[in-house]
C-alpha cells in the first residue's frame, strides 16, 4: 500500500540506526510518520448503486453480543438495513462458547433466508455449515473474516465477496493490513526502537493474518523487538483468566518492556488487559486495537496510550449491507473506502467520554444518498 511505502521512507533512518543520522531529523522523521498513521487510509464509499431490492431477510450472525465491537457491529447493521428497507435478525454466536457459531448458523440455515452475513469469526469454524448454504443457494458475505481458501482448509465458501477498498481487496489483506498499520504505529510512535509483549490471538485463521502483518512490520525495524508473546483463544479472555494471569507473569519477567501490544480492546477492557499493566507497575506503553467506547475512554484515563489501528466499526456493516444488495441486483462487489486509523489523546479521539471511534466521512449520508433513500 502507499502508506507502507511513506512510513518506509520516513522511518528508514530510525529503523537503521545509522550513527550519522542527526537527533532532529530522526524525530521529524518519527513525527511525520506518526501522522500519517493518525491520518490514516480512509477513503469514500462508492458514488452510486442500484435500487435497493425488495423484502430481503438476511441474518447476522454476531461473534459475540457480550463484547462491544460484535454487539456494534450487529446493531449498525441493522441499522444500514432498515434503511434498505429489509429485515434484518441477529443471531448471537457467544464467542463460540459451546460451538456457538455452528449453532447460530444452522439456526440461520432454518429460516431460508435471502442472504447470511457471518461477522468476525473465520469460514473454518462453521465449514460444514457455509457448505450447506451454497448447497442451498443463500449467499454468504464474510465481514472482517477469513475465507476457507484462504486459511487452506478448503474452497470458497463466502458467495459474496467483501472488498473493503482499492487497497484492501479481501479479507486476507484486511487482517494482514491491520497488523501491519499496529506495527508501523509501535515502530514510529518508538523512533524505531521497542521492547515489546505482544499478545495475540491463535487457532483461529484470522488472527494468524493479522500476527503476519504485525510481524513483517516490526521485522523490518533493526532496533524493535518482541521480548514476550502471551498468546489467547477466545476461551481464555474470561477477567481474571488464563490469559491475563499470563500477561501479568511476562511483565514481570521483563520489566524492561516499553510497549505492551495487543489487537483489540476486548483484550484491555474484557478481560482486564490494561488494569493489569497498570497495576504491575511497569512504565510500558498499552497499544490497544478498535476504537470500542470502553477502549478510547481507557485512553482518556492513561490506561491505554493508544489505539494503534482503529477503524469505524458502523462502516463495516454500511459496507456489506450495500455489497449484499449489489449482489441481489446480480452486480459485483466493489471497493468500499474503508481503511485504519490510530488514534491517541490528541488525535482521533472522540469528544465526549463514551464514545466509539467514529470516521470523519459521513458515510451513512453517502450510502443513503446511493440508494436513493435519504
Amino acid at each position: 500500500m502507499a502508506l507502507g511505502l511513506v512510513l518506509a521512507a520516513l522511518l528508514l533512518s530510525a529503523c537503521s540506526g545509522g550513527a550519522s543520522d542527526s537527533a532532529s531529523t530522526s524525530s521529524s522523521a518519527d513525527t511525520e510518520a506518526v501522522n500519517e498513521l493518525f491520518k490514516g487510509t480512509e477513503g469514500v464509499p462508492p458514488a452510486t448503486s442500484p435500487p435497493p431490492a425488495k423484502g430481503k431477510e438476511v441474518w447476522w450472525i454476531s461473534c459475540g453480543q457480550r463484547t462491544q465491537a460484535c454487539k456494534g457491529y450487529a446493531a449498525a447493521g441493522q441499522e444500514a438495513a432498515k434503511a434498505m428497507g429489509w429485515n434484518l435478525h441477529v443471531i448471537d454466536g457467544n464467542l463460540n462458547e459451546a460451538n456457538g457459531y455452528a449453532t447460530a448458523m444452522r439456526t440461520a440455515l432454518a429460516a431460508r433466508p435471502d442472504a447470511i452475513v457471518e461477522s468476525s469469526f473465520s469460514c473454518s469454524t462453521v465449514q460444514p455449515e457455509l457448505q450447506q448454504a451454497k448447497q442451498l443457494g443463500i449467499p454468504v458475505i464474510g465481514v472482517r473474516t477469513v475465507d476457507c481458501n484462504d486459511a487452506g482448509v478448503g474452497p470458497s465458501l463466502f458467495t459474496v465477496p467483501m472488498i473493503y477498498s482499492e487497497e484492501i481487496p479481501d479479507n486476507k489483506a484486511f487482517w494482514t493490513g491491520w497488523g501491519a498499520h499496529l506495527g508501523e504505529f509501535i515502530t514510529a510512535d518508538s523512533g524505531g526502537k521497542a521492547k515489546i509483549i505482544t499478545a495475540f490471538g491463535q487457532g483461529d485463521p484470522q488472527f494468524k493474518f493479522l500476527k503476519d502483518g504485525f510481524d513483517k512490520a516490526i521485522g523490518e525495524c533493526a532496533d524493535c523487538e518482541v521480548v514476550a508473546e502471551v498468546p489467547w483463544t477466545t476461551t481464555d479472555l474470561a477477567p481474571n483468566g488464563p490469559w491475563v494471569n499470563a500477561l501479568r507473569n511476562a511483565l514481570t519477567k521483563h520489566p524492561d518492556a516499553d510497549y505492551v501490544a495487543w489487537p483489540f480492546d476486548t483484550n484491555a477492557v474484557d478481560a482486564g488487559g490494561a488494569k493489569a499493566v497498570l497495576q504491575s507497575g511497569s512504565d510500558a506503553k498499552v497499544i490497544s486495537g478498535i476504537g470500542t467506547a470502553p477502549g478510547l475512554d481507557l485512553v482518556r484515563a492513561g490506561q491505554i496510550y493508544a489505539e494503534g489501528v482503529a477503524s469505524d466499526s458502523a462502516w463495516f456493516s454500511w459496507a456489506a449491507i450495500d455489497q449484499l444488495n449489489r449482489h441481489f441486483n446480480k452486480q459485483p462487489s466493489v471497493p468500499q473506502g474503508i481503511g485504519y486509523v490510530s488514534i491517541d489523546k490528541d488525535h482521533n479521539l472522540p469528544s465526549e467520554p463514551g464514545k466509539p471511534f467514529t470516521s470523519k466521512v459521513d458515510f451513512r449520508s453517502l450510502y443513503k444518498k446511493a440508494w436513493g433513500v435519504g
